[in-house]
Protein backbone atom coordinates (compact mmCIF):
# COMPACT_ATOMS: atom_id res chain seq x y z
CA UNK A 1 0.00 0.00 0.00
CA UNK A 2 0.95 3.91 -0.40
CA UNK A 3 0.05 5.13 2.30
CA UNK A 4 2.03 7.20 4.53
CA UNK A 5 0.95 6.93 8.28
CA UNK A 6 2.16 9.40 11.31
CA UNK A 7 1.63 7.81 15.03
CA UNK A 8 1.21 10.70 17.07
CA UNK A 9 2.07 8.86 20.55
CA UNK A 10 3.98 9.97 23.61
CA UNK A 11 3.53 6.25 25.58
CA UNK A 12 7.27 4.58 24.34
CA UNK A 13 6.05 1.08 24.12
CA UNK A 14 2.91 1.48 22.54
CA UNK A 15 4.83 3.56 19.96
CA UNK A 16 7.27 0.98 19.49
CA UNK A 17 4.97 -1.80 19.18
CA UNK A 18 2.38 0.69 16.50
CA UNK A 19 5.79 1.01 13.89
CA UNK A 20 6.96 -2.86 14.61
CA UNK A 21 3.38 -3.95 13.85
CA UNK A 22 2.21 -1.96 11.13
CA UNK A 23 5.64 -0.86 9.40
CA UNK A 24 5.51 -4.29 7.46
CA UNK A 25 2.19 -3.07 5.45
CA UNK A 26 2.48 0.80 5.68
CA UNK A 27 5.23 3.35 5.59
CA UNK A 28 5.04 4.77 8.94
CA UNK A 29 6.57 7.16 11.08
CA UNK A 30 6.04 8.25 15.10
CA UNK A 31 6.74 10.87 16.77
CA UNK A 32 5.97 11.26 20.38
CA UNK A 33 4.71 15.48 20.36
CA UNK A 34 2.41 17.35 18.54
CA UNK A 35 5.56 19.68 17.92
CA UNK A 36 7.27 17.05 16.48
CA UNK A 37 4.41 16.18 14.07
CA UNK A 38 3.88 19.85 13.00
CA UNK A 39 7.62 19.78 11.91
CA UNK A 40 7.29 16.37 9.90
CA UNK A 41 4.01 17.49 8.39
CA UNK A 42 6.05 20.60 7.16
CA UNK A 43 8.37 18.15 4.97
CA UNK A 44 6.42 14.70 4.64
CA UNK A 45 2.61 14.50 2.58
CA UNK A 46 1.45 11.97 5.04
CA UNK A 47 -2.09 10.35 4.17
CA UNK A 48 -3.25 9.24 7.58
CA UNK A 49 -2.70 10.16 11.26
CA UNK A 50 -3.21 8.38 14.46
CA UNK A 51 -2.92 10.62 16.79
CA UNK A 52 -3.40 10.62 20.99
CA UNK A 53 -5.41 13.14 22.61
CA UNK A 54 -2.67 13.48 26.12
CA UNK A 55 0.37 14.47 24.81
CA UNK A 56 2.72 16.75 26.52
CA UNK A 57 2.36 20.77 26.28
CA UNK A 58 -0.32 20.60 22.98
CA UNK A 59 -2.83 18.21 22.77
CA UNK A 60 -4.43 16.09 20.01
CA UNK A 61 -7.40 17.42 19.31
CA UNK A 62 -5.33 20.55 19.16
CA UNK A 63 -2.98 19.13 16.54
CA UNK A 64 -5.80 17.99 14.49
CA UNK A 65 -6.49 21.43 12.56
CA UNK A 66 -2.30 21.74 11.70
CA UNK A 67 -2.10 18.37 10.45
CA UNK A 68 -5.18 19.54 8.21
CA UNK A 69 -3.39 22.56 6.70
CA UNK A 70 0.05 20.82 6.17
CA UNK A 71 -1.19 17.78 4.35
CA UNK A 72 -4.68 18.61 2.92
CA UNK A 73 -7.00 15.89 2.46
CA UNK A 74 -5.14 13.63 5.47
CA UNK A 75 -6.99 11.33 7.34
CA UNK A 76 -7.05 11.57 11.31
CA UNK A 77 -8.02 8.88 13.99
CA UNK A 78 -7.65 9.74 17.57
CA UNK A 79 -7.22 7.33 20.34
CA UNK A 80 -7.63 8.11 23.76
CA UNK A 81 -8.03 6.64 26.87
CA UNK A 82 -10.34 9.01 28.20
CA UNK A 83 -13.26 7.11 25.65
CA UNK A 84 -16.05 10.16 26.74
CA UNK A 85 -18.69 11.04 24.42
CA UNK A 86 -17.58 14.98 24.68
CA UNK A 87 -13.90 13.78 23.83
CA UNK A 88 -15.47 11.65 20.58
CA UNK A 89 -17.34 14.54 19.27
CA UNK A 90 -15.02 17.46 20.14
CA UNK A 91 -12.67 15.14 17.89
CA UNK A 92 -15.01 14.80 15.69
CA UNK A 93 -15.76 18.54 15.18
CA UNK A 94 -12.31 19.21 14.54
CA UNK A 95 -11.92 17.22 11.54
CA UNK A 96 -10.94 13.52 12.74
CA UNK A 97 -12.29 10.77 10.33
CA UNK A 98 -13.31 8.09 13.92
CA UNK A 99 -12.37 7.84 17.30
CA UNK A 100 -11.01 4.75 19.03
CA UNK A 101 -11.15 4.91 22.85
CA UNK A 102 -7.85 3.00 24.63
CA UNK A 103 -7.34 0.00 24.79
CA UNK A 104 -7.59 -1.12 22.06
CA UNK A 105 -7.03 -4.23 19.53
CA UNK A 106 -4.61 -3.83 16.74
CA UNK A 107 -7.25 -4.98 14.28
CA UNK A 108 -9.40 -2.64 15.00
CA UNK A 109 -6.78 0.13 14.47
CA UNK A 110 -5.85 -2.10 11.26
CA UNK A 111 -9.60 -1.98 10.13
CA UNK A 112 -9.68 2.37 10.29
CA UNK A 113 -6.47 2.51 8.52
CA UNK A 114 -7.25 0.14 5.77
CA UNK A 115 -11.02 2.32 5.40
CA UNK A 116 -8.76 5.32 5.42
CA UNK A 117 -5.98 4.04 3.18
CA UNK A 118 -9.19 3.25 0.57
CA UNK A 119 -11.07 6.68 0.43
CA UNK A 120 -10.64 9.17 -2.13
CA UNK A 121 -9.59 12.89 -1.76
CA UNK A 122 -12.57 14.14 -1.96
CA UNK A 123 -13.99 11.98 0.44
CA UNK A 124 -11.56 13.06 2.73
CA UNK A 125 -12.24 16.28 2.61
CA UNK A 126 -16.00 16.01 3.64
CA UNK A 127 -17.79 13.68 5.49
CA UNK A 128 -20.46 10.72 4.11
CA UNK A 129 -22.35 7.56 5.65
CA UNK A 130 -21.53 4.81 3.41
CA UNK A 131 -25.69 4.15 3.41
CA UNK A 132 -27.68 2.31 0.24
CA UNK A 133 -31.22 2.66 -0.45
CA UNK A 134 -33.74 5.16 0.10
CA UNK A 135 -32.81 5.99 3.53
CA UNK A 136 -29.04 7.64 2.21
CA UNK A 137 -27.75 10.71 3.16
CA UNK A 138 -27.35 13.07 0.41
CA UNK A 139 -24.65 15.79 1.03
CA UNK A 140 -21.80 17.50 0.15
CA UNK A 141 -22.32 20.44 2.33
CA UNK A 142 -19.46 21.26 4.98
CA UNK A 143 -22.52 21.87 7.69
CA UNK A 144 -24.07 18.44 7.01
CA UNK A 145 -20.82 16.74 6.69
CA UNK A 146 -19.48 17.82 10.70
CA UNK A 147 -22.91 16.38 11.67
CA UNK A 148 -22.41 13.22 10.49
CA UNK A 149 -19.09 13.00 11.79
CA UNK A 150 -20.46 14.17 15.32
CA UNK A 151 -23.47 10.71 14.63
CA UNK A 152 -20.60 8.54 13.88
CA UNK A 153 -18.05 9.55 16.81
CA UNK A 154 -21.25 9.24 19.14
CA UNK A 155 -22.81 6.04 17.35
CA UNK A 156 -21.25 3.22 19.19
CA UNK A 157 -22.17 4.92 22.41
CA UNK A 158 -24.78 3.42 24.64
CA UNK A 159 -26.14 7.33 24.57
CA UNK A 160 -29.21 9.39 24.24
CA UNK A 161 -29.52 11.41 21.24
CA UNK A 162 -31.74 14.69 20.75
CA UNK A 163 -31.69 15.70 17.15
CA UNK A 164 -33.59 18.73 16.36
CA UNK A 165 -34.86 21.01 13.17
CA UNK A 166 -37.21 22.23 11.00
CA UNK A 167 -40.07 19.39 9.83
CA UNK A 168 -38.87 17.95 6.43
CA UNK A 169 -35.18 18.12 7.36
CA UNK A 170 -34.36 14.29 7.59
CA UNK A 171 -34.12 13.91 11.27
CA UNK A 172 -35.37 10.00 11.25
CA UNK A 173 -32.65 9.49 8.28
CA UNK A 174 -30.44 10.58 10.93
CA UNK A 175 -31.80 8.58 12.91
CA UNK A 176 -31.24 6.08 11.40
CA UNK A 177 -27.86 5.94 10.12
CA UNK A 178 -26.77 6.07 13.88
CA UNK A 179 -28.28 3.10 14.28
CA UNK A 180 -26.99 1.57 11.60
CA UNK A 181 -23.28 2.51 12.51
CA UNK A 182 -23.81 1.52 15.97
CA UNK A 183 -23.29 -2.41 17.84
CA UNK A 184 -27.38 -2.20 18.23
CA UNK A 185 -27.13 -2.24 14.07
CA UNK A 186 -28.67 -6.11 14.16
CA UNK A 187 -31.36 -5.06 16.43
CA UNK A 188 -34.52 -3.66 15.64
CA UNK A 189 -35.12 0.14 14.83
CA UNK A 190 -38.55 1.50 16.22
CA UNK A 191 -39.81 4.67 15.26
CA UNK A 192 -42.89 6.48 16.69
CA UNK A 193 -44.28 9.75 15.76
CA UNK A 194 -45.44 11.34 19.16
CA UNK A 195 -47.61 13.70 17.51
CA UNK A 196 -49.50 11.56 15.23
CA UNK A 197 -51.09 9.32 18.21
CA UNK A 198 -54.00 10.55 20.21
CA UNK A 199 -52.77 11.47 23.30
CA UNK A 200 -54.79 8.83 24.95
CA UNK A 201 -53.84 6.15 23.19
CA UNK A 202 -49.80 6.80 23.44
CA UNK A 203 -48.80 5.79 26.85
CA UNK A 204 -50.52 2.09 25.27
CA UNK A 205 -48.41 2.29 21.81
CA UNK A 206 -45.56 3.41 24.02
CA UNK A 207 -45.64 0.26 27.14
CA UNK A 208 -48.47 -1.60 25.50
CA UNK A 209 -50.98 -3.29 28.00
CA UNK A 210 -51.87 -6.63 29.70
CA UNK A 211 -55.35 -8.47 28.61
CA UNK A 212 -58.36 -6.96 30.33
CA UNK A 213 -56.37 -3.68 30.89
CA UNK A 214 -59.31 -1.68 29.82
CA UNK A 215 -62.51 -2.60 27.80
CA UNK A 216 -61.63 -4.12 24.95
CA UNK A 217 -58.20 -4.89 25.75
CA UNK A 218 -59.12 -9.14 24.66
CA UNK A 219 -55.63 -9.75 24.62
CA UNK A 220 -51.97 -8.25 25.70
CA UNK A 221 -50.15 -5.99 23.46
CA UNK A 222 -46.74 -5.19 23.02
CA UNK A 223 -45.61 -1.56 23.28
CA UNK A 224 -42.73 0.47 21.32
CA UNK A 225 -40.01 -0.08 23.94
CA UNK A 226 -40.57 -3.77 23.74
CA UNK A 227 -40.35 -3.87 20.63
CA UNK A 228 -37.38 -2.15 20.11
CA UNK A 229 -35.71 -4.30 23.51
CA UNK A 230 -31.72 -4.46 22.00
CA UNK A 231 -32.19 -2.03 19.50
CA UNK A 232 -33.14 1.98 19.13
CA UNK A 233 -36.25 3.59 19.63
CA UNK A 234 -36.57 6.92 17.97
CA UNK A 235 -39.48 9.48 19.62
CA UNK A 236 -40.20 11.61 16.97
CA UNK A 237 -41.58 15.54 17.54
CA UNK A 238 -41.54 14.79 21.38
CA UNK A 239 -42.21 18.60 22.07
CA UNK A 240 -45.77 17.18 21.57
CA UNK A 241 -45.68 14.53 24.29
CA UNK A 242 -48.06 15.48 27.46
CA UNK A 243 -46.54 16.64 30.45
CA UNK A 244 -47.65 12.95 32.27
CA UNK A 245 -46.35 10.78 29.62
CA UNK A 246 -43.20 12.89 30.20
CA UNK A 247 -42.99 11.87 33.65
CA UNK A 248 -43.40 8.38 32.53
CA UNK A 249 -40.68 8.55 29.93
CA UNK A 250 -38.11 10.40 32.41
CA UNK A 251 -38.50 7.16 34.91
CA UNK A 252 -37.81 5.04 31.63
CA UNK A 253 -34.69 6.63 30.93
CA UNK A 254 -33.75 6.39 34.47
CA UNK A 255 -34.60 3.35 35.49
CA UNK A 256 -35.09 1.19 32.20
CA UNK A 257 -37.82 -0.30 33.26
CA UNK A 258 -42.02 0.49 32.87
CA UNK A 259 -45.29 -1.21 33.72
CA UNK A 260 -47.42 -2.05 30.91
CA UNK A 261 -50.90 -0.99 31.21
CA UNK A 262 -53.26 -2.50 33.58
CA UNK A 263 -50.25 -4.34 34.82
CA UNK A 264 -48.06 -3.91 38.38
CA UNK A 265 -45.23 -6.07 36.86
CA UNK A 266 -42.24 -4.32 36.05
CA UNK A 267 -40.57 -5.24 32.53
CA UNK A 268 -36.85 -4.28 32.02
CA UNK A 269 -36.05 -2.88 28.36
CA UNK A 270 -32.47 -2.17 27.41
CA UNK A 271 -33.71 0.41 24.42
CA UNK A 272 -31.52 3.18 23.23
CA UNK A 273 -33.20 6.17 23.02
CA UNK A 274 -33.12 9.52 20.33
CA UNK A 275 -35.56 12.04 20.82
CA UNK A 276 -36.50 14.17 17.74
CA UNK A 277 -38.42 17.01 17.74
CA UNK A 278 -38.73 20.54 14.77
CA UNK A 279 -40.23 22.41 18.30
CA UNK A 280 -38.09 24.78 20.18
CA UNK A 281 -38.14 22.62 23.74
CA UNK A 282 -36.35 25.45 25.61
CA UNK A 283 -39.37 27.64 25.43
CA UNK A 284 -41.78 25.00 25.62
CA UNK A 285 -40.13 24.73 29.22
CA UNK A 286 -40.07 28.42 30.10
CA UNK A 287 -44.20 27.85 29.11
CA UNK A 288 -44.52 24.99 31.12
CA UNK A 289 -45.52 22.43 28.67
CA UNK A 290 -42.35 20.41 28.66
CA UNK A 291 -40.32 19.33 31.55
CA UNK A 292 -36.71 20.99 32.11
CA UNK A 293 -35.18 17.56 33.54
CA UNK A 294 -36.35 15.74 30.67
CA UNK A 295 -34.56 17.89 28.30
CA UNK A 296 -31.66 17.05 29.97
CA UNK A 297 -31.80 13.78 29.97
CA UNK A 298 -32.78 13.26 26.26
CA UNK A 299 -29.98 16.36 25.61
CA UNK A 300 -26.81 14.65 26.39
CA UNK A 301 -25.78 14.67 22.70
CA UNK A 302 -27.86 17.72 20.48
CA UNK A 303 -27.83 17.30 16.32
CA UNK A 304 -29.49 20.04 15.11
CA UNK A 305 -30.17 19.73 10.96
CA UNK A 306 -29.91 22.37 9.24
CA UNK A 307 -32.82 24.14 6.60
CA UNK A 308 -32.56 22.97 3.09
CA UNK A 309 -31.57 26.57 2.28
CA UNK A 310 -29.01 26.65 4.55
CA UNK A 311 -26.73 24.02 2.69
CA UNK A 312 -28.10 24.97 -0.88
CA UNK A 313 -25.00 23.71 -1.97
CA UNK A 314 -26.82 19.90 -1.60
CA UNK A 315 -30.14 20.82 -3.87
CA UNK A 316 -28.50 19.53 -7.32
CA UNK A 317 -26.97 16.69 -5.96
CA UNK A 318 -30.44 15.43 -3.91
CA UNK A 319 -32.91 16.65 -6.73
CA UNK A 320 -30.36 14.08 -9.20
CA UNK A 321 -30.50 11.76 -6.52
CA UNK A 322 -34.30 11.56 -5.76
CA UNK A 323 -35.50 12.00 -9.40
CA UNK A 324 -32.95 9.29 -10.42
CA UNK A 325 -34.25 7.21 -7.41
CA UNK A 326 -38.45 7.87 -8.14
CA UNK A 327 -37.35 7.31 -11.97
CA UNK A 328 -35.90 3.80 -11.30
CA UNK A 329 -38.88 2.50 -9.05
CA UNK A 330 -41.51 3.78 -11.28
CA UNK A 331 -40.03 2.38 -14.21
CA UNK A 332 -39.48 5.96 -15.95
CA UNK A 333 -36.15 6.44 -18.34
CA UNK A 334 -33.34 8.96 -16.35
CA UNK A 335 -34.13 12.44 -16.70
CA UNK A 336 -31.42 15.31 -16.51
CA UNK A 337 -32.59 19.02 -14.99
CA UNK A 338 -32.52 21.15 -17.40
CA UNK A 339 -30.18 24.48 -16.73
CA UNK A 340 -33.19 26.61 -16.08
CA UNK A 341 -35.03 24.67 -13.97
CA UNK A 342 -31.71 23.67 -11.54
CA UNK A 343 -31.65 27.30 -11.13
CA UNK A 344 -35.25 27.64 -10.05
CA UNK A 345 -34.72 24.80 -7.52
CA UNK A 346 -31.47 26.61 -6.07
CA UNK A 347 -33.01 29.61 -5.20
CA UNK A 348 -36.34 28.72 -4.38
CA UNK A 349 -36.58 28.77 -0.20
CA UNK A 350 -37.80 25.00 0.24
CA UNK A 351 -40.08 26.21 3.31
CA UNK A 352 -40.74 22.69 3.10
CA UNK A 353 -37.08 20.90 2.68
CA UNK A 354 -35.92 18.10 1.87
CA UNK A 355 -39.52 16.82 2.16
CA UNK A 356 -40.94 18.93 -0.16
CA UNK A 357 -37.91 19.04 -2.42
CA UNK A 358 -38.49 15.23 -3.07
CA UNK A 359 -42.37 15.78 -3.62
CA UNK A 360 -41.44 18.69 -6.37
CA UNK A 361 -38.89 16.02 -8.29
CA UNK A 362 -41.57 13.06 -8.02
CA UNK A 363 -43.73 15.46 -9.90
CA UNK A 364 -41.70 16.70 -12.22
CA UNK A 365 -40.60 13.04 -13.14
CA UNK A 366 -44.43 12.19 -13.08
CA UNK A 367 -45.50 15.15 -15.04
CA UNK A 368 -42.83 14.73 -18.01
CA UNK A 369 -43.36 10.80 -18.06
CA UNK A 370 -40.95 9.11 -20.85
CA UNK A 371 -39.43 12.43 -22.05
CA UNK A 372 -35.81 12.67 -20.65
CA UNK A 373 -35.50 16.39 -19.67
CA UNK A 374 -37.21 18.18 -16.88
CA UNK A 375 -38.05 21.88 -17.60
CA UNK A 376 -38.96 24.62 -15.81
CA UNK A 377 -42.84 24.21 -16.62
CA UNK A 378 -42.59 20.92 -14.80
CA UNK A 379 -41.81 22.32 -11.58
CA UNK A 380 -44.64 22.82 -8.97
CA UNK A 381 -45.90 26.97 -9.70
CA UNK A 382 -44.35 27.87 -6.25
CA UNK A 383 -40.55 27.07 -7.23
CA UNK A 384 -40.64 28.19 -10.61
CA UNK A 385 -40.49 32.51 -9.43
CA UNK A 386 -36.55 31.88 -9.64
CA UNK A 387 -35.71 30.63 -12.88
CA UNK A 388 -35.12 33.99 -14.70
CA UNK A 389 -33.31 36.36 -12.73
CA UNK A 390 -31.59 33.24 -10.50
CA UNK A 391 -33.31 35.22 -7.40
CA UNK A 392 -36.53 33.35 -6.50
CA UNK A 393 -39.81 35.74 -4.92
CA UNK A 394 -39.66 33.40 -1.61
CA UNK A 395 -35.47 34.21 -1.02
CA UNK A 396 -36.39 38.43 -1.81
CA UNK A 397 -37.26 39.91 1.36
CA UNK A 398 -36.15 42.84 0.20
CA UNK A 399 -38.52 43.22 -2.34
CA UNK A 400 -41.29 45.42 -2.24
CA UNK A 401 -44.35 43.13 -1.98
CA UNK A 402 -47.15 45.86 -3.21
CA UNK A 403 -48.87 45.41 -6.62
CA UNK A 404 -45.95 48.09 -7.67
CA UNK A 405 -43.27 45.94 -7.84
CA UNK A 406 -41.37 46.04 -10.86
CA UNK A 407 -41.66 43.30 -13.66
CA UNK A 408 -38.34 42.30 -15.06
CA UNK A 409 -37.66 42.66 -18.74
CA UNK A 410 -37.33 38.49 -19.08
CA UNK A 411 -40.81 38.38 -17.28
CA UNK A 412 -41.83 36.80 -13.87
CA UNK A 413 -44.65 34.22 -13.08
CA UNK A 414 -48.17 35.44 -12.03
CA UNK A 415 -49.52 32.66 -10.21
CA UNK A 416 -45.93 32.15 -8.01
CA UNK A 417 -46.06 35.68 -7.03
CA UNK A 418 -49.36 35.68 -5.79
CA UNK A 419 -48.80 32.59 -3.96
CA UNK A 420 -46.31 34.29 -2.17
CA UNK A 421 -48.10 37.24 -1.16
CA UNK A 422 -50.67 34.75 0.30
CA UNK A 423 -47.97 32.75 1.73
CA UNK A 424 -46.62 36.15 3.67
CA UNK A 425 -49.86 37.49 4.77
CA UNK A 426 -50.39 34.04 6.19
CA UNK A 427 -46.96 33.74 8.24
CA UNK A 428 -47.71 37.08 9.29
CA UNK A 429 -50.97 37.24 10.90
CA UNK A 430 -49.79 33.91 12.38
CA UNK A 431 -46.88 35.87 13.81
CA UNK A 432 -49.04 38.38 15.24
CA UNK A 433 -51.58 36.25 17.20
CA UNK A 434 -49.20 33.72 18.08
CA UNK A 435 -49.91 30.82 16.12
CA UNK A 436 -53.66 31.33 17.24
CA UNK A 437 -55.26 30.53 13.72
CA UNK A 438 -58.78 31.98 14.71
CA UNK A 439 -57.56 35.25 15.63
CA UNK A 440 -55.38 35.16 12.59
CA UNK A 441 -57.97 34.80 10.25
CA UNK A 442 -59.88 37.92 11.70
CA UNK A 443 -56.72 39.78 11.10
CA UNK A 444 -57.29 38.98 7.41
CA UNK A 445 -61.47 39.27 7.67
CA UNK A 446 -61.28 35.95 6.89
CA UNK A 447 -63.12 32.64 7.89
CA UNK A 448 -61.07 29.96 9.80
CA UNK A 449 -61.83 27.38 7.60
CA UNK A 450 -60.59 29.49 4.34
CA UNK A 451 -57.40 30.43 6.04
CA UNK A 452 -56.51 26.77 7.46
CA UNK A 453 -57.38 25.68 3.67
CA UNK A 454 -54.71 27.99 2.85
CA UNK A 455 -52.59 27.06 4.87
CA UNK A 456 -52.69 23.58 3.66
CA UNK A 457 -52.58 24.24 -0.19
CA UNK A 458 -49.88 26.72 0.34
CA UNK A 459 -48.26 23.78 2.39
CA UNK A 460 -47.32 26.30 5.17
CA UNK A 461 -45.04 24.78 8.20
CA UNK A 462 -45.89 23.93 11.28
CA UNK A 463 -47.44 27.16 13.87
CA UNK A 464 -43.75 26.48 15.73
CA UNK A 465 -41.99 27.88 12.58
CA UNK A 466 -43.77 31.15 12.94
CA UNK A 467 -41.52 32.51 15.61
CA UNK A 468 -38.45 32.22 12.64
CA UNK A 469 -40.18 33.91 9.85
CA UNK A 470 -38.37 36.99 8.95
CA UNK A 471 -40.55 39.95 10.29
CA UNK A 472 -41.07 43.38 7.98
CA UNK A 473 -43.66 45.05 11.08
Amino acid sequence: MNARILFVEDDDQLRNLLVETLGSVYEVEAVDSAEAAIARAESVPFSTAVVDVSLPRMSGLDLIPHLSRLCPGITTIVVSGNGSIATAVDAMKRGAMDFLPKPFLMRDLQQLLEAAAGRAPEESARAAVPETGSDCIVTQSEVMGSILRQASAIASFNTTVLITGETGTGKELLARSIHRQSPRAKRPFVALNCAAVPEQLLEDELFGHVKGAYTGAFTSREGRFEQANGGTLLLDEIGDMSLPLQAKLLRVIQEREFEKLGSSRSVKVDVRIIAATSADLERRIAAGSFRADLYYRLNVVHLHLPALNARAEDIPLLAEHMLSRFCSCAGLPAKRIESEALAALKSYRWPGNIRQLQNAMERAAAMTGVGTTIHLDDLPVETRGGAPSGISVVLSPDMETSADRSIPLQGMSFDSVVSELERDLLFRSLKKTGGNKMQAAKLLNMKRTTFVEKLKRLRIPEVEMVADWPSGD
